[in-house]
C-alpha cells in the first residue's frame, strides 16, 4: 500500500525523521523508509512526504493513522493516540509523532508543549529539537527554526532533514548559493535523497539552467517510480518551461498515484489556462478546492477565470472564498469591487473598493470608485465629504488626480477640470480622469456629458487599467456604439 501525505508547509520533514523510527520502535518491525519532499509553489514552499510499501503490520495503528492524515481528519488522528496503551503513549517516538500530528492539525500550541517536554528530559535529543524546529516553522519564527536547524547541523553535520529544511529556507531568502550548498551537503551523504535532489533541482530551475534541473527530476523519477511527487515536481517543471504535453503526462500518472494531492489538479490546471482551454481549467482549480478548500492560489485562479467566462456569480463566490482566505489580498477587492459594480450593487461595491483602499492607500482608482459608488448608491454628497477629504489630504496636489477627487468634493468647477485631463500628456491617466469625469456627470444626471466621456475613455483604447473594464460594462449598459449613442 502506498500512502502519499501532502501536508501543510511545516508537516513533511518532521513525519520523515518520525515514522521510521516510530515505525521501529513502537511495532518492532522493519523499518518504513520515509522521504520527505518539497515543492515549490508560486507562493511558498510545500513540504510534502510519500511512504514506501510497508510490511504487514500487525497492530494497525499506523495504517489506521495514515489514513486519518490522508483524509486531512486531524481530529480523529489525535484521537486515535487516547487508544495506545500508557506504556506505548508515553514513549518519546510517540510523543514526538503525536506532536508533528499537532502541527498538520495547526494546533501550534499543543505541538509546542509536547516539545518543550521531551526537550527539558533531554535537551541534547536530535530528534525532539528537530520537532521544535517544526513547531518553530508552523508559527512563523523562522530565525528561531533556523538557529535550531545550526545547532542540530553543528552537532550532528550528517542530519538530512535539517540540511534540506535549510536549504528550503535559503531559498525563501533567494539566497540560492547557500541554499545549492545544504542541497550538495545532503546529496553527498545520500545521493539518493529525494528531498535533497527535488531541492537542488528548484535551485536550477530558480538560477533559470532548466537543463539541470530537468537532469535532476528525471533522475528522481527513475530512482521512485512508485511516488507520484516525482512526477508532480517533473510536470511543474515542463509547465513552467512550455512543454505542456509532457507536463500533462507527468501529472496524469501523478493523479493516479496521489489522487488527493491538491497540487496536480492546481498544476493541470494552470497548463490548460496556459494553453486557453479555459473551462477546462476551471474544472481543475475547483478539484483541488474540493481536496483543501483553505489554500487561497486555486481560487486567484478560478475566480478570474470564471469571471472571464462570464459566470459572474460563480467568480464573486470566489472571490469572497479568497478574501476570506487572504484578507489581505487587495486585488480581490478589486475584482469583487468591479462585479458588484457591475450589477449596480453599488453599496457592497462601495465597501468592496474601500478594503482595496485601505490596503493599498496609494491606489488612487480604488479611493475614487468608492466614493462614486457610496453617491450611486443613494448616500448624500455631505455623507462623503470626509471620506473625500481624508483622501485629498494624502494625495499630490499638484496631479490632475487631484483635481478630479476635489471635483467630487466641491460639486463644481468641472470647466477647469476637463481643461487639465485634456492637457494632461500620458494617456493611460487620461482615459482614466475622463473616466471618473464621466461617472461625475452621470451621478449629477448630466447623462450627454456623462456618454461623451464614457465614449472618449473607449476612444482612448487603453486596456491596462480596471476602469477599462468597468468603461465597457458602461458603454454595454447605456447601448453606446461606436462613439454614438442609441439615439443619436
Amino acid at each position: 500500500m502506498y500512502i502519499n501525505f501532502l501536508k501543510r508547509p511545516f508537516t513533511a520533514f518532521l513525519f520523515a525523521a518520525v515514522l521510521s523510527s516510530f515505525s521501529v520502535c513502537f511495532f518492532n518491525c522493519k523499518s518504513t523508509e520515509i522521504v520527505q519532499e518539497p515543492v515549490q509553489t508560486p507562493q511558498d514552499i510545500e513540504k510534502t512526504i510519500v511512504q514506501k510499501p510497508a510490511p504487514k503490520i500487525k497492530n494497525d495503528f499506523m495504517e489506521r493513522l495514515s489514513a486519518y492524515l490522508e483524509k486531512n481528519d486531524f481530529d480523529s488522528a489525535i484521537a486515535l493516540f487516547n487508544t495506545l496503551n500508557e506504556e506505548d503513549a508515553a514513549k518519546k517516538e510517540t510523543r514526538i509523532l503525536k506532536g508533528s500530528v499537532y502541527i498538520s492539525a495547526q494546533k501550534i500550541d499543543s505541538a509546542r508543549e509536547i516539545a518543550d517536554q521531551l526537550i527539558k528530559e533531554d535537551e541534547k535529543n536530535i530528534e525532539s529539537r528537530y520537532l521544535l524546529s517544526n513547531v518553530e516553522y508552523a508559527s512563523g519564527n523562522i530565525d528561531a527554526q533556523t538557529l535550531i536547524l545550526e545547532s542540530i547541523i553543528k552537532e550532528n553535520p550528517d542530519h538530512i532533514p535539517s540540511l534540506n529544511d535549510l536549504g528550503i529556507i535559503a531559498i525563501g531568502k533567494k539566497s540560492f548559493k547557500a541554499a545549492a550548498s545544504y542541497f550538495d551537503k545532503a546529496l553527498a551523504i545520500n545521493e539518493n535523497n529525494l528531498d535533497a535532489i527535488n531541492g537542488r533541482a528548484n535551485v536550477y530551475r530558480l538560477l533559470r539552467k532548466p537543463e539541470d534541473a530537468e537532469k535532476l527530476l528525471t533522475k528522481a523519477v527513475e530512482l521512485y517510480p512508485a511516488y507520484g511527487i516525482v512526477y508532480s515536481e517533473r510536470g511543474r517543471f515542463y509547465r513552467e518551461y512550455g512543454k505542456y504535453n509532457e507536463a500533462l503526462a507527468d501529472l496524469k500518472v501523478a493523479e493516479k498515484l496521489m489522487p488527493n494531492n491538491y497540487w496536480v489538479y492546481y498544476d493541470r490546471g494552470r497548463v490548460y489556462l496556459d494553453t486557453s482551454r479555459n473551462e477546462e481549467a476551471v474544472k481543475e482549480f475547483v478539484r483541488a478546492e474540493k481536496i483543501n478548500p483553505n489554500n487561497f492560489i486555486s481560487y486567484v485562479y478560478s475566480a478570474g477565470l470564471r469571471d472571464r467566462l462570464g459566470d459572474y456569480a460563480g467568480a464573486e463566490k470566489d472571490y469572497e472564498h479568497l478574501i476570506a482566505l487572504r484578507p489581505d489580498y487587495y486585488f480581490a477587492y478589486e475584482s469583487l469591487g468591479i462585479l458588484r459594480m457591475r450589477k449596480k450593487d453599488y453599496a457592497a461595491a462601495a465597501a468592496a473598493f474601500k478594503e482595496a483602499y485601505t490596503n493599498a492607500p496609494r491606489e488612487f482608482s480604488y479611493s475614487m470608485l468608492t466614493a462614486i459608488n457610496y453617491l450611486q448608491s443613494g448616500q448624500k454628497h455631505n455623507e462623503i465629504k470626509p471620506f473625500i477629504e481624508f483622501v485629498m489630504k494624502q494625495m499630490d496636489r499638484s496631479k490632475v488626480e487631484y483635481s478630479v477627487m476635489r471635483l467630487f468634493f466641491d460639486y463644481s468647477g468641472d470647466m477647469d477640470v476637463i481643461k487639465r485631463i485634456e492637457n494632461e500628456k500620458d494617456p493611460r491617466t487620461k482615459a482614466q480622469m475622463f473616466f471618473y469625469l464621466a461617472n461625475y456627470y452621470l451621478i449629477r444626471g448630466n447623462n450627454i456629458m456623462a456618454d461623451k466621456y464614457f465614449v472618449e475613455v473607449n476612444d482612448i483604447g487603453r486596456n491596462d487599467m480596471l476602469e477599462w473594464r468597468l468603461n465597457e460594462s458602461i458603454l454595454q449598459d447605456r447601448k453606446l456604439v461606436f462613439g454614438k449613442t442609441s439615439n443619436g
